[in-house]
């Protein structure tokens, strides 16, 4: 068999498609032996390089409640708020939400790992605002020839998961070792390139952000999130046809960070797109007499 480099793409909620379509994969004895995610993607690498398996995942997200991982930035906003009135006090709003307690839910269920004590290689993509550069945490020695890329090997995957999921604006971003760390989709929405440089043979990629823009917006959050929908999604096609060997479309909706009763559906959506597609993959990751003659 081919070894299987999956790149997990960013999308909030939506990201627990990834969980359906692991499940399905385990199902057919297919693993992948690398792993790579970029924001809600990050989420579902870290916790299988972890150890942990999809049904796991799953019983874990079908029990979260939005204040599990969810907490309101009140103190940012009232200061905020204050500044709008005193002219003298200057306090931006940096984000919605702290992220403190989703990266407290990630330290816990990876057991408080670095990225070093983790044998699967894995890949979390994030970036840094204020120079616009690609950030990559990983425990693998990457030889990326991009100048504009930075490869970080000394962290807690909790904080490089906590980095690459900062959506702009929803989320206050993460400082660490100097950098104003912020969403990775923003860089790589799907990070195909990455699992390839690693050595997969064989990449298999999740785009999140494949559905059909049917309702209309209203009010800046709205906005914003169309917004960054559009300028990720539909600007990462041109990597996925390069690198990726096969991509899976969930097809799932947009749907709120706080809308956990979505999760199910949203996991069976992952399921069924991986269905569809998990004989052709099956046949696509067999070695033929052919490669093993180029092998050779």
């Amino acid at each position: 068999m081919k070894s299987i480099g999956m790149a997990l793409g960013g999308g909030g909620l939506r990201g627990m498609a990834h969980i359906g379509v692991l499940e399905v994969m385990q199902e057919n004895g297919l693993k992948p032996q690398y792993i790579c995610g970029t924001s809600a993607g990050s989420i579902i690498a870290a916790l299988y390089a972890c150890g942990i398996s999809p049904y796991q995942m799953q019983a874990i997200a079908l029990n979260l409640k939005p204040s599990d991982f969810l907490d309101y930035n009140l103190m940012g906003t009232f200061k905020y708020l204050l500044s709008l009135i005193c002219h003298c006090y200057e306090a931006p709003l940096e984000g919605i939400f702290l992220g403190d307690r989703l990266e407290e839910m990630i330290y816990e269920l990876t057991d408080g790992k670095k990225l070093s004590e983790v044998s699967m290689p894995l890949g979390i993509v994030a970036c840094d605002i204020d120079s616009g550069r690609e950030v990559v945490f990983t425990n693998r020695d990457l030889e990326i020839e991009r100048s504009d890329v930075l490869i970080i090997q000394d962290a807690l995957i909790s904080e490089a998961v906590r980095c690459s999921v900062s959506i702009p604006v929803t989320f206050v971003p993460k400082d660490f070792a100097g950098l104003k760390m912020v969403d990775g989709g923003l860089k790589e929405i799907v990070p195909v390139s990455i699992p390839k440089i690693m050595g997969a043979d064989y990449i298999l990629s999740v785009n999140l952000g494949q559905e059909m823009y049917d309702t209309k917006v209203k009010g800046i959050p709205q906005i914003i999130s169309r917004t960054l929908s559009i300028l990720t999604f539909e600007t990462s096609d041109m990597e996925e046809e390069i690198f990726s060997d096969m991509t899976i479309f969930p097809g799932v909706q947009g749907t709120s960070l706080d809308d956990t009763e979505a999760i199910a559906k949203i996991i069976r959506a992952g399921r069924r797109a991986m269905r569809e597609n998990i004989e052709e993959l099956k046949r696509q990751v067999r070695v033929t007499p052919k490669d093993k003659k180029m092998i050779s």
